[in-house]
């Protein structure tokens, strides 16, 4: 009688811990997935910022350049 119950208390817990345990794997990989895309979104605005800066610079040096002229 006793055993029966371990044997079920055993099994109730070993698929509580499954559960949880696939539960908590899907949380990490969806975070992991966002997190590779924010990272890969920051990377992008950084390229972006930039080739605007780069812009703007040339775009000074040429008024100078003008000026100067």
């Amino acid at each position: 009688m006793i055993t029966y119950y371990l044997i079920g208390l055993l099994t109730g817990v070993s698929l509580t811990a499954f559960f949880i345990g696939k539960e908590l794997y899907k949380y990490y990989t969806k975070f992991k997935i966002q997190q590779k895309q924010l990272n890969r979104i920051l990377k992008l605005n950084d390229k972006i910022k930039d080739f605007k800066n780069m812009n703007s610079i040339e775009v000074q040096n040429i008024n100078m350049e003008s000026i100067a002229s």
